[in-house]
């Protein structure tokens, strides 16, 4: 059973990607005009995530009904077939209301590119996916435990499969850092979403020591 939090952040989240595929800002969105639900209360001692920057426009999204936003679509002027439009270039989500950004997505003509994700809402980013050029899935880089934006302590692969209009993404490996030194100490091998193959660097000299078969998913 999914947790209470994880419930909710999957449906903000549904949600949130829901409004972030519709509409287009003609001008700069007002902090009037999120509006909530008849009961909803203001907490004026948290100011809204500061959202933009330099020729950047943000539309607000009020999803929850408490009058205060929290999503925020960020767009700049492009040219698409021949006409000055807002493009779409970054979809930011407060989810807890604490002021600050949760969930960051960034797009490139109209893709999604990479998601950043706070899962336990200490500012710092825990999680970020990688897509390809027409949207899919191909990595996933976790920091729960390293504190260096550069050195992941987890990594997963995925290969996508399938037609156009079924293409999934599919693991095939997963590498982990386990002593934080910045080099791989444990790989998995993944086919057909099953483990095939483990191995383990016992001496963390970047090199695999041991093989162990698969069987077992973590």
């Amino acid at each position: 059973m999914l947790k209470p939090r994880l419930r909710s952040f999957l449906g903000v989240m549904a949600l949130a990607w829901g409004v972030t595929a519709c509409g287009s800002p003609s001008s700069n969105v007002k902090k009037d005009d999120t509006k909530g639900g008849a009961k909803a209360k203001l907490d004026t001692e948290i100011p809204e995530p500061q959202v933009g920057g330099p020729g950047e426009m943000v539309k607000k999204f009020d999803l929850n009904k408490d009058k205060r936003a929290d999503l925020f679509k960020v767009f700049v002027y492009g040219t698409k077939n021949g006409k000055r439009v807002p493009v779409l270039v970054r979809a930011e989500i407060d989810l807890n209301g604490d002021g600050k950004i949760d969930v960051r997505r960034f797009y490139t003509d109209d893709i999604k590119k990479r998601a950043e994700f706070d899962l336990d809402f200490d500012g710092r980013f825990d999680v970020i996916h990688f897509f390809d050029d027409e949207g899919n899935l191909v990595k996933k880089a976790y920091f729960m435990r390293s504190r260096n934006p550069r050195r992941p302590d987890l990594l997963k692969y995925y290969e996508v499969v399938g037609k156009k209009k079924a293409r999934r993404s599919v693991l095939v490996r997963k590498e982990r850092d386990d002593n934080l030194d910045g080099r791989v100490d444990y790989w998995e091998y993944w086919e057909n979403g099953n483990l095939d193959r483990i191995g383990r660097d016992t001496d963390y000299d970047g090199s695999v020591d041991v093989w162990e078969k698969g069987g077992s998913s973590r």
